[in-house]
């Protein structure tokens, strides 16, 4: 027999609040590396000199990943050898462009939850663990890169180089009342979340959804609710084997591209 009192899972993401707080040197050090340095083939690496056609000619998908030759273009767009085919990360730079910047707004929000997707696993687990520990809060999301350089499926930026540091999320969880006497009092310009975000928290519901804030370091601020995938039960039993021996009792840093 069905039970009666069972939560069905929400299918979507609500998000509430975005800000923009416009920070400066907004990639983490890879936006100057977009800057400064040349684009390079996406398979072989090779620059505009070194290429035997001497031209870098572009995806005519997404006009940012850059080729040496037909050749290169048809084994990245393939890939193999452990490498992600670009036929699965075209549409990811179609939306960032050459210059690094989502610029829609519906292209941010399903770039964020990409990345909740992502990470969901690990993040989810340890939202459910510490819920139980601390009480209903949220999942405070920080990460040491912009929206743009997180949303990519690959560490390459789109100059087809390598990132220049690691992309690392740092999650907590956070009672209300940590986030006015923690969060507001360390940066300011977070308390203009705050509502949304208590309103968030007073109205999820704690068997089907997480409710998140999200902080990139190009200044993109979201709050939002996300729906809770893994189930319920299963998010307490991952979180009692992850975390269960105390790793989880503060914060939690995610590394994207070991996962």
């Amino acid at each position: 027999v069905a039970d009666a009192t069972a939560t069905k899972s929400p299918t979507t993401f609500q998000w509430s609040k975005v800000i923009e707080l416009g920070y400066e040197d907004s990639g983490g050090g890879n936006v100057a590396s977009i800057e400064n340095d040349e684009p390079v083939c996406f398979h072989c690496g090779k620059t505009v000199k070194e290429a035997e056609s001497k031209k870098l000619f572009k995806c005519a998908r997404c006009q940012v990943a850059s080729y040496c030759s037909r050749k290169c273009q048809t084994k990245d767009w393939k890939g193999g050898d452990g490498k992600v085919g670009h036929k699965h990360t075209c549409k990811a730079y179609k939306n960032v462009g050459e210059d690094m910047m989502i610029i829609f707004g519906d292209d941010k929000d399903t770039a964020r939850q990409d990345i909740l997707s992502r990470i969901r696993f690990y993040a989810y687990p340890y939202a459910i663990h510490k819920s139980l520990k601390t009480g209903r809060g949220f999942l405070f999301f920080q990460s040491n890169t912009s929206l743009a350089v997180l949303s990519l499926p690959v560490p390459i930026l789109s100059n087809g180089r390598k990132c220049s540091s690691q992309r690392s999320v740092l999650l907590h969880w956070l009672t209300m009342k940590e986030y006015d006497s923690e969060v507001c009092m360390d940066d300011f310009e977070l308390a203009g979340a705050r509502k949304d975000l208590k309103e968030a928290v007073d109205g999820y519901d704690e068997k089907a959804e997480v409710p998140v804030l999200m902080r990139f370091r190009c200044g993109h601020v979201a709050v939002g609710i996300a729906p809770l995938v893994p189930d319920y039960k299963l998010c307490i039993m991952l979180g009692k084997e992850y975390y269960g021996s105390g790793e989880g009792d503060g914060a939690l840093q995610l590394n994207i591209d070991d996962m």
